[in-house]
C-alpha cells in the first residue's frame, strides 16, 4: 500500500476527530529524541487527552503496546482506530491486556459518519475493499451537532450551473470527480486524478479501481469477461458534441496487460453519431469497452443514489444497450 494512502486515512480520522469536538494535533514528536517517532494524532476534549494511533491496515499487538506504552508515559488515554474490522475475540484480548485502551474499527467509523453523506463517501471511497457486509457499530466517536445539508443536490445544482467550454474545464472535472465519487464510492478505490503517459502525449482524468468483494452484477462483468480492475474515465466539457477523435485517443490507453480495458467518457454536451460508432468499433474489434455518459447521466446516478437505489444499475443498463445493439 503506497504512503499516500496511509497519510490520507490519517488525515480523514483527524477530520472526523475534529468533527467530533476534538481540538487535534497531528505528528506529535514522542521526544526530542531523533527517530523516536511521532503520535499521529494527540486528540483533546473535555480536558482529557487523547494518544491516537492510525492503522490503515489490521491491527498487531505491537502497535497495541506501542501506543498504550507512550499514553501511559504521557498520561494520555490510548486510541487505536483501524480501516479494518476488528474482531471481538480478538478486541476482547487487547481490551483485557490494556483496559483503559479505546479501540475504533470500521464500523464504529461507519456508524460515526452515517448522518454525513460527504465524510462517508469520503470514508468508503478511500476503502480497498467492499463494505456490503459490515453493519455499522456505535463506538466512541460520535459527531457534534452534524450539518444536515444536502450535499448531492448542491454539488448537481454546481454542475447545472457550470459552464461548457475551456475557461470551465477545470471546474467541470472538479465535479465530475465529486459527483462520481458520491455515486460509486462504495464500488470504487484508488480515485487516482490526471495520469500522463511515459511520454507525456496524452493523459487520463481519472483512474479508478474495482474494489476487492465487489459482487454487483456491472462490475462483476467488467472483471470477469473485459478483464478490468481499473477503469478510466475522462471528462469533455466541450461547446459540441465529442467526435470519434476523442473515442479513439481515450483507446490508445486501454490495454488487458494493465488489467485496463475499460473507459468512461463524460461529456458536457454528448456525443455525434461517430463516437458512437466508434465505440461500438473499439469493442467488437479490440474488445475495449468505451461507456459514453453526458452530464444528465451523471446527474441521473447521483440521484438514483439519493432514493438509496443502486447508480451501477444504470451503467449495467448502458452496457446492455451497447451490447444489444452491437453489429457483427
Amino acid at each position: 500500500m503506497i504512503a499516500d494512502t496511509y497519510h490520507a486515512f490519517e488525515n480523514y480520522i483527524a477530520k472526523i476527530f475534529k468533527k467530533a469536538g476534538f481540538s487535534i494535533t497531528q505528528n506529535v514528536p514522542v521526544s526530542e529524541i531523533k527517530n523516536s517517532g511521532d503520535i499521529d494524532i494527540v486528540a483533546v476534549k473535555d480536558e482529557k487527552e487523547y494518544c491516537v494511533e492510525v492503522k490503515y491496515r489490521s491491527v498487531e499487538r505491537h502497535s497495541v503496546e506501542r501506543i498504550c506504552g507512550i499514553a501511559k508515559e504521557k498520561e494520555m488515554i490510548p486510541v487505536l482506530v483501524t480501516a479494518y474490522i476488528l474482531e471481538e475475540k480478538r478486541r476482547e484480548y487487547y481490551q483485557n491486556l490494556h483496559e483503559e485502551l479505546i479501540l475504533i474499527d470500521i464500523a464504529n467509523l461507519l456508524f460515526a459518519v452515517k448522518d454525513d453523506e460527504e465524510l462517508y463517501n469520503e470514508l468508503i471511497a478511500g476503502l480497498s475493499f467492499s463494505i456490503d457486509n459490515i453493519e455499522p457499530r456505535k463506538g466512541f466517536l460520535q459527531m457534534d451537532q452534524l450539518q444536515h445539508d444536502d450535499y448531492t443536490k448542491s454539488l448537481i445544482r454546481e454542475m447545472e450551473f457550470c459552464e461548457s467550454g475551456k475557461l470551465s474545464f477545470r471546474k467541470y472535472e472538479e465535479l465530475c470527480h465529486k459527483l462520481l465519487k458520491n455515486a460509486l464510492s462504495e464500488d470504487l478505490a484508488l480515485w487516482r486524478e490526471q495520469q500522463q503517459s511515459n511520454n507525456d502525449l496524452y493523459r487520463f482524468d481519472l483512474l479508478c479501481r474495482i474494489k476487492d468483494g465487489n459482487q454487483k452484477t456491472f462490475w462483476q462483468i467488467i472483471e470477469k469477461y473485459f478483464n478490468s480492475k481499473y477503469i478510466i474515465f475522462e471528462f469533455k466539457n466541450y461547446n459540441e458534441p465529442v467526435t470519434q477523435k476523442e473515442i479513439y485517443t481515450t483507446e490508445k490507453y486501454l490495454y488487458s496487460k494493465a488489467l485496463r480495458r475499460v473507459g468512461i467518457i463524460i461529456s458536457a454536451h454528448g456525443f455525434d453519431k461517430n463516437a458512437y460508432w466508434a465505440a461500438k468499433g473499439c469493442l467488437r474489434e479490440n474488445g475495449k469497452l468505451i461507456i459514453l455518459l453526458d452530464t444528465k447521466d451523471l446527474i441521473e446516478m447521483n440521484r438514483i443514489k439519493m432514493d438509496r437505489e443502486d447508480p451501477s444499475n444504470f451503467l449495467l443498463d448502458k452496457l446492455d444497450n451497447l451490447l444489444l445493439e452491437l453489429e457483427k
